[in-house]
């Protein structure tokens, strides 16, 4: 084998090693492009709160009629207290102040 031929097949495998995929900003898509905002709550049956780096809060609700799975507006009134309602409850009491 010619020398600049192996060091060439040496670079080309070198670079495919180095090389594992695309940026995470290329690879993933944002799941929801669109959003429905005529949906109500008495339809949903499940929500899916999705929060990526890359992408803004979406919220996919799968309907009780037909399990579509649909992306929700996440303006929505009820998703807004929805959401508030979720982190209320995670909220934890502040620490009371130093004992003595």
């Amino acid at each position: 084998m010619n020398a600049k031929v192996a060091a060439a097949l040496v670079l080309v495998l070198t670079a495919l090693c180095l090389s594992h995929g695309k940026p995470v900003s290329l690879s993933y898509r944002c799941p929801c492009r669109f959003f429905e905002s005529h949906i109500a709550r008495a339809n949903v049956k499940h929500l899916k709160i999705l929060n990526t780096p890359n992408c803004a809060l979406q919220i996919v609700a799968r309907l009780k009629n037909n399990s579509r799975q649909v992306c929700i507006d996440p303006k929505l009134k009820w998703i807004q207290e929805y959401l508030e309602k979720a982190l209320n409850k995670l909220h934890i009491p502040p620490a009371l102040g130093p004992q003595e």
